[in-house]
C-alpha cells in the first residue's frame, strides 16, 4: 500500500509520518528530504540539495527553486520500490506526482526573470564545495547539464498544461506511478503561517500568506480532479486544526489500515476470478 501525505507546509506532516515510523514496520519516505533516514543511499545527495534549495530561496529565483524540487523529487521512484520489494506498505511525506501538480502551476504564475550569470554565480558561491559538486553532479545526470537555469525553464512551463497533462510528464520525469491513497493534512492558512514562522530557519519561498492561500485552494482543486479523474486512488482529508500530533497519527493509522484491508480485498478478488 502506498500513501502519500501532502498538505501545506507547517501541518504537521513531518512530524506525524516520524512518530507511525518509530512506532511501526511502515516505511516513511521523506521525498524532500531523503536525509531524514540516515539509511538513505542518497542521504548526503539530499542534503546537499536542500542547501542549495535554500540558496536559492534566499536569492528569490524561482527557476533555481524548481530545479532543485526536481532534483529532489528525482530520488523518490527508488526508494518507493526498495521499500515495497521488502513487502512494507509506504508513508510518503510529500509526492513526486501530487505536490507538482499543486506547486508548479503556482511558481508557473510568478513573473520573476531567469537568474542571470551573476545569480547563478552566487547561488553556487553560496554552497559548500563538496556539496555544490554532488549538486552539479546530480543536475549533470538528469538534465545533461551543469547550469540550472536550463532544467528550471524547461519544468516551469508545465505549470500552464491542463492537470491530465501535467501528471502524464511528472510520470514520465520522475518514473513513478499514483499512489494508492491521498491524505491531505489541512489547517487555516493563518495557522500554518504561524507554525512555519516559528520555525528555526529561514523561510522559503512559498511561505507567504498569499502563497499559501493559493497552496490550500489548489490542493483542494487537485484533489477533487483526482477523484473524479483516478477514483483508483483514494482520498482522504484530515483537519488538523486544534487535533494533538497523537490525535492526527491515529487519523493515519485508521486510514491506512482501512485501505491496506480494502486493498487486500481487491487483490483475493483478482485472483479468484
Amino acid at each position: 500500500m502506498r500513501i502519500a501525505v501532502v498538505g501545506m507546509d507547517g501541518t504537521g506532516k513531518t512530524t506525524v509520518l516520524r512518530r507511525i515510523h518509530e512506532e511501526s514496520d511502515i516505511a516513511v519516505i521523506h521525498t524532500m528530504r531523503a536525509h531524514e533516514n540516515p539509511a538513505s543511499p542518497f542521504a548526503e545527495l539530499s542534503r546537499a540539495l536542500s542547501d542549495a534549495s535554500a540558496a536559492a530561496d534566499a536569492l528569490g529565483q524561482v527557476h533555481l527553486k524548481v530545479a532543485m524540487l526536481s532534483l529532489h523529487l528525482s530520488l523518490y521512484g527508488r526508494a518507493e520500490r526498495l521499500a515495497m520489494r521488502q513487502g512494507r506498505s509506504v508513508l510518503a511525506d510529500r509526492h513526486p506526482l501530487i505536490d507538482p501538480l499543486v506547486y508548479l502551476p503556482l511558481f508557473a504564475q510568478v513573473d520573476a526573470p531567469a537568474p542571470s550569470d551573476a545569480d547563478v554565480d552566487a547561488w553556487w558561491g553560496m554552497q559548500k564545495p563538496g556539496a555544490a559538486q554532488a549538486v552539479r553532479g546530480w543536475l549533470r545526470t538528469r538534465s545533461g547539464t551543469e547550469d540550472p537555469r536550463s532544467l528550471g525553464a524547461e519544468l516551469l512551463p508545465w505549470g500552464t498544461k491542463s492537470p491530465p497533462e501535467l501528471l502524464g510528464l511528472l510520470s514520465r520525469q520522475f518514473d513513478v506511478t499514483l499512489p494508492d491513497g491521498v491524505l491531505l493534512f489541512d489547517l487555516p492558512v493563518h495557522e500554518a503561517l504561524r507554525r512555519t514562522q516559528g520555525r528555526p530557519r529561514d523561510s522559503e519561498l512559498h511561505e507567504t500568506l498569499s502563497f499559501l492561500r493559493a497552496t490550500r485552494r489548489q490542493y483542494d482543486a487537485v484533489l477533487d480532479w483526482l477523484s473524479e479523474a483516478h477514483p483508483a486512488t483514494a482520498v482522504r482529508r484530515i483537519d488538523c486544526s486544534d487535533r494533538s500530533v497523537d490525535q492526527v497519527t491515529e487519523l493515519v493509522r485508521d486510514a491506512t489500515a482501512t485501505w491496506s484491508h480494502r486493498e487486500v480485498r481487491r487483490k483475493a478478488r483478482r485472483d479468484t476470478s
